[in-house]
């Protein structure tokens, strides 16, 4: 049995922020029908955003592509400097990067990183492209395994980083309506995420940690279903011109019923495993997916909306925050105080390939 124990919890939101109400009556106005206006403003369950991207500088009717004002690496050191205020950097054994996006394959950012923060020589990295929403959970398990062989703290980082992917296709489509389910789909991913990234110090060590994590407890179920890897796909591909352009394939409704099957299956095991443990849960975060998908979720699983409260709240405050959701539930569940101590949360940690279950306790 390993403990893990989050020392600190630091969440950084793009600079420029927009309402929902804002970029559709505004800025893709003409691009897109009345009915899908009134959709997205009405049933996202999302009031504003945070994007990397100057929207009034940009013409949505020219097909350039347009490069971010606010570079996920520079959002990764600010925030890595915050986090690791009273952190010895010798104390820090393992840096795991969780980066979804289109312009950090290669090198990995812990390459940058390293020098920045003056992080030792022998430091182990590790880099998480393609995990997505899934990823903190991997990087909780990681680092418990690095406990393992006596050493002290890690420092993960995740960005949800998906503008620069949507905004080139969205300049690109130049009508939009229910009827084209793929750009239809792409404006929905275009609205909802932020670019936002999060921090956390990890440690053996109870003192000055806020949450811990017992690793025997996190649950991870993949999706095994013949076929099931169909729900999603993404591609960056040349077109006509030899153009590189995004192409996003999507089944919201296997997503959705997936997610319920595995978030049911996680429960249950957790049930078994722990009984004691599972009665203590007094609050519950899910990916801010949003609304339909979250309803969807909890009536499956027959949890109180009542106790799913701060997801909803969060997710028409911030957005869509990606695999940053995690961090920033369990960050906001001690900043409002919403749980007592030795008391625990939950958080659904999902990813295309599955679902993960993380419960959390506040010390």
């Amino acid at each position: 049995m390993v403990k893990v124990n989050v020392k600190k919890i630091e969440i950084l939101k793009a600079r420029y922020r927009y309402s929902i109400r804002e970029i559709v009556d505004d800025f893709l106005r003409k691009k897109l029908d009345k009915g899908i206006r009134d959709f997205v403003k009405n049933e996202l369950g999302i009031e504003t955003v945070f994007k990397s991207f100057d929207f009034s500088k940009i013409d949505f009717f020219k097909n350039n592509f347009e490069e971010p004002q606010v570079g996920l690496n520079d959002l990764y050191y600010r925030v890595s400097r915050k986090v690791l205020s009273g952190t010895k950097p010798e104390n820090l054994d393992l840096l795991i990067t969780i980066n979804d996006n289109q312009q950090h394959l290669d090198p990995s950012p812990t390459v940058e990183l390293v020098p920045r923060l003056s992080l030792k020589k022998n430091i182990r990295t590790q880099n998480f492209q393609g995990l997505a929403c899934s990823s903190l959970s991997e990087a909780i398990l990681n680092s418990a395994g690095n406990f393992r062989l006596d050493n002290n703290e890690s420092l993960v980082l995740i960005g949800t980083y998906y503008t620069p992917w949507f905004l080139d296709r969205i300049k690109q489509i130049k009508h939009i309506s229910k009827k084209d389910k793929s750009n239809f789909y792409n404006l929905i991913y275009f609205l909802i995420f932020s670019d936002v990234v999060g921090a956390t110090v990890l440690s053996q060590k109870k003192s000055q940690a806020s949450i811990q994590i017992d690793s025997d407890f996190i649950l991870t179920l993949k999706d095994t279903t013949k076929r099931g890897y169909d729900k999603a796909t993404i591609k960056l591909s040349p077109d006509a011109k030899n153009r590189i352009i995004f192409d996003m394939n999507l089944n919201p409704h296997k997503l959705r019923e997936m997610t319920a099957k595995l978030s049911l299956e996680n429960l249950r095991l957790l049930k078994q495993k722990s009984p004691k443990e599972y009665e203590k849960i007094k609050i519950w975060g899910f990916h801010t997916a949003g609304k339909r998908f979250v309803d969807h979720i909890i009536q499956k699983c027959q949890i109180k909306k009542s106790q799913v409260k701060l997801t909803y709240d969060l997710m028409k405050e911030t957005g869509n925050t990606g695999a940053v959701s995690s961090l920033q539930f369990m960050k906001e569940v001690t900043d409002r105080k919403l749980l007592s101590q030795n008391y625990l949360g939950c958080f659904f940690d999902y990813g295309w390939e599955g679902v993960n279950l993380l419960p959390f306790k506040k010390l």
